[in-house]
């Protein structure tokens, strides 16, 4: 049976910034508080919220509030997300610090982060990721 996390927007990193279609509502946009140019843009969706950060005319970031009502649940749309966003290439953990864990994309080209005390999982690029920290 499925589950809201299934139905979440699957997105494509570095698409340009006008050709970012997000079934939702824009619920806000602010500048990022770490990257300078870049604006963080928050829609409501079925099961949470969206994150998306646009840097440079390119979406950069892509952060998932939307807790899942089971680890079962949880664990597929990990699954499905890890999926679209290895694009094909795999995924190694680099770290777990007892709040969440830490990935890298098998090409060094994307990050990802899960937050299992939170259940927020994060995607995005690794020069976007160097610059924010």
């Amino acid at each position: 049976m499925g589950c809201l996390t299934d139905e979440l927007p699957l997105l494509v990193l570095l698409c340009a910034a006008d050709e970012v279609r997000v079934p939702g509502e824009l619920e806000s946009s602010c500048p990022h508080e770490n990257a300078p140019d870049a604006v963080t843009d928050t829609y409501v969706v079925d099961g949470g919220r969206l994150l998306l950060t646009l840097w440079h005319g390119r979406l950069h970031e892509v952060i998932y509030r939307t807790p899942a009502k089971s680890v079962e649940d949880a664990s597929r749309r990990n699954d499905r997300l890890f999926a679209h966003y290895g694009q094909g290439d795999g995924w190694t953990e680099i770290l777990d610090n007892g709040f969440g864990r830490t990935y890298r994309r098998t090409d060094q080209q994307r990050y990802a982060l899960w937050s299992y005390a939170m259940d927020i999982t994060t995607f995005g690029t690794i020069g976007f990721h160097q610059v924010k920290w």
